[in-house]
């Protein structure tokens, strides 16, 4: 024989029923010494046994009471049926308790011919079949899983107990019609010792379906209930053994049944109270946990989103310095002819930009423009174009660059080339002077701000600016620039600008417009080119009230007098 086995299983047996096995051993050892010590504790404890178990019984009607009230406020949370089982079943050992104790006048009064004592056992009896019959329906519920709270069953409940009550109160009226289930000084009768062993026979049911459930789960509540039935098992088993009224057996079954009425408190305040808060309170501690790593991951992620914001705002930051290092610092001029810009920067990377450049001794090419959007797309675009502009320059010469339709058709062509989105687009003017015909040639590619000309006397005359946008339509339209010129005479100044500047808007939504431009021309244009540049830009920030929402570029040509 293997005892390292043997043992492990006694070890393991003594783990899984240590509590039932203790017990087991007190029940019977309580019994073997009231059996040896009958006759010596009768004497010794019959003047105080009533006493006794009235307080005892007492103390079942407020257990019972309390059972019931918490599986009755317990269940339509947690809706397991065999909470609503339990609190039935010990609502009715309430009132069959309290009945007997305290609505039975009739039993009192028949304690000399042995009636009230026969009643009083018989609801003992009673008390325990229901005990055993509403615990077989309960460990077969236990094992279900929750079902709805239904209303009708409170109402069936309600039903059966006032049939009870009835039942106890017709009890009350009379005893002669009960069976006879104990006699004085002999014990229980036939019909007693049936009822006993029913209930005994219900009892050890409910024992091997409990014992089979902690089998399988070691629940421990479900090994607590265990070891109240082994408790009511021995009380049924003593109160075979009562011979007499309040003798030492009499009071030992009441005994039994408030020690597992106890347990079963705990069971129950354990299942239908704490065990919803501690369950309640593990989510909540779980919940917390799940809100700290929540926390912590959105930390993370902050912080990943803020690393990756300000590497976002340092590359727009490069690529806005590259597109500001594209605008000329200075404008080339001769003595006929000066050029003068302002920038006014958005809030956003924009599209705007500008240039002036030499051709020959004779003639300037001058552009402005706007893509679309806003960002570093539209910063790359522009400086496409400013890249682009100057290539033709130095493959084309003087010549490529002297004829602005042909530049635009060349710009439409290498936009078309490129890999950009179908989206995107640009507009822009271009034009030559030149400064011994004074002839300004100029074709537009849909910009859609009018070139003002203003003259020596103040008169502001606007330029036609027809044409087609550079945009992704190479595949199915080709358009025609068309070139225009206009004789600039000494004392003239020619005004080009992008949309930024005559579409700003300031805190109520009021527009600059073109009007505006107009007044502050007129106000500024004697004072020189640069003066007038710099009144216009002062006047649009000073409208705007911050920076603009588009950038605003203006280019203005002041043809010089002669001396």
């Amino acid at each position: 024989m293997n005892f390292n086995v043997v043992r492990k299983f006694l070890k393991g047996l003594r783990n899984q029923y240590f509590q039932a096995f203790v017990v087991l051993i007190l029940c019977v050892v309580v019994n073997l010494y009231f059996s040896i010590n009958e006759n010596f504790l009768n004497v010794a404890f019959l003047n105080y046994s009533n006493i006794v178990n009235n307080l005892i019984i007492l103390l079942i009607i407020i257990t019972s009471f309390s059972i019931f009230l918490v599986s009755f406020y317990t269940y339509p949370q947690v809706r397991y049926f065999h909470i609503f089982i339990s609190g039935s079943t010990f609502l009715t050992i309430f009132l069959t308790d309290s009945l007997q104790v305290f609505i039975l006048p009739q039993i009192a009064q028949n304690y000399k011919n042995g009636e009230g004592h026969n009643a009083m056992i018989l609801l003992c009896l009673l008390s325990r079949l229901i005990i055993g019959m509403g615990f077989l329906i309960y460990a077969r519920a236990k094992a279900q899983p929750p079902k709805p709270y239904v209303k009708k069953k409170l109402v069936l409940l309600s039903l059966g107990i006032v049939l009870y009550v009835v039942f106890m109160l017709a009890l009350a009226a009379s005893t002669s019609w009960l069976p006879a289930v104990f006699v004085e000084s002999r014990g229980l009768t036939g019909t007693g010792l049936i009822l006993a062993i029913a209930g005994l026979a219900l009892y050890i049911g409910v024992l091997i379906s409990l014992f089979k459930q902690y089998q399988s789960s070691f629940d421990q509540l479900t090994g607590i209930l265990a070891c109240a039935f082994i408790l009511m098992i021995f009380s049924n088993i003593s109160v075979m053994n009562i011979r007499y009224k309040d003798d030492v057996w009499d009071m030992l079954c009441w005994f039994y049944q408030l020690a597992s009425h106890i347990l079963f408190m705990h069971v129950f305040y354990i299942d239908g109270i704490k065990k919803p808060y501690s369950l309640l309170y593990k989510a909540k501690e779980e919940l917390n946990a799940y809100v700290s790593e929540m926390d912590k991951l959105v930390e993370k992620r902050t912080a990943e989103l803020t690393a990756i914001n300000k590497k976002l705002l340092a590359d727009q930051e490069i690529a806005r310095r590259m597109q500001l290092s594209m605008l000329p610092d200075v404008l080339p001029q001769n003595d006929a002819v000066t050029f003068s810009a302002g920038y006014l920067a958005a809030e956003k990377l924009s599209g705007d930009f500008y240039n002036v450049f030499k051709i020959d001794d004779m003639r300037f090419g001058i552009y402005v423009g706007d893509v679309s959007g806003h960002g570093v797309s539209a910063a790359m675009l522009s400086i496409f174009t400013f890249q682009k502009m100057q290539s033709l320059m130095e493959e084309t010469g003087g010549e490529g660059m002297s004829i602005p339709s042909l530049v635009m058709n060349q710009l439409y062509d290498s936009f078309n080339a490129a890999n950009f989105d179908d989206s995107m687009y640009e507009v822009m003017i271009y034009g030559v002077y030149n400064t011994d015909t004074g002839i300004f040639s100029y074709a537009c590619a849909g910009l859609n701000t009018i070139p003002l000309r203003v003259r020596p006397d103040g008169s502001i005359q606007e330029l036609d600016n027809d044409g087609f946008a550079i945009c992704k339509l190479g595949d199915i339209y080709k358009p025609r620039y068309a070139n225009h010129q206009i004789m600039l005479f000494p004392g003239d100044k020619l005004v080009l600008y992008t949309d930024g500047l005559v579409d700003a808007r300031n805190e109520n939504n009021e527009q600059y417009s073109v009007e505006r431009l107009k007044n502050i021309i007129l106000k500024n244009y004697k004072w020189g080119v640069d003066y007038l540049t710099k009144a216009v830009i002062q006047d649009v920030r000073e409208f705007v009230g911050k920076d603009p929402a588009d950038d605003v570029t203006l280019l203005i040509v002041d043809v010089l007098r002669p001396f």
